[in-house]
């Protein structure tokens, strides 16, 4: 095997591997999207750390999974 080739591999294997965000990256997306959304949801920004809570406990505390959680909540649009 060459060098070229080995640094190839490493590097593939390297790349493989998903980025595991932290919990207070999430927990930070979470603020945003809830300051962004709450209105539609026809809620106040007190609901936001309750919502947090449930969203760990129910393990859907990452960015793509947050409306999901808060509809597992029972909160729905009111569009």
């Amino acid at each position: 095997m060459s060098v070229e080739e080995a640094k190839a591999l490493r590097a593939a294997k390297h790349a493989s591997i998903p980025k595991k965000s932290s919990e207070s990256d999430n927990k930070e997306a979470f603020r945003l999207f809830w300051a962004k959304e709450k209105a539609s949801y026809g809620k106040e920004k007190s609901l936001e750390s309750v919502l947090w809570v449930h969203l760990k406990a129910i393990k859907m505390d990452s960015p793509e999974k947050f409306t999901a959680g808060i509809s597992h909540f029972g909160l729905k649009k009111i569009s």
